[in-house]
């Protein structure tokens, strides 16, 4: 019986840190919409190369630093991954 509420704790894990990392994804999606579209567009109409890779940066970025406060979270959670 050890194996299946090991089971059932990695899965509520799990489904603890991905609903954390959806809504973090989503905050991050509207915030860069909010505070960068405008200068997103404008870049993408006049330097198609400099758009490019400011979209690959902040790419990683996200990555990175969702990554980040998602682990922080479950850190403080005390959850383990």
């Amino acid at each position: 019986m050890p194996k299946k509420t090991e089971l059932r704790r990695l899965i509520r894990n799990f489904a603890v840190e991905l609903a954390i990392y959806s809504v973090l994804l989503v905050v991050y999606f509207f915030a860069v919409l909010r505070f960068l579209g405008g200068f997103l567009t404008r870049l993408a109409h006049t330097h198609t190369l400099l758009y490019a890779v400011v979209g690959l940066a902040l790419i990683v970025a996200q990555a990175v630093t969702l990554e980040a406060l998602t682990s922080a979270l479950m850190h403080w959670l005390h959850l383990e991954r």
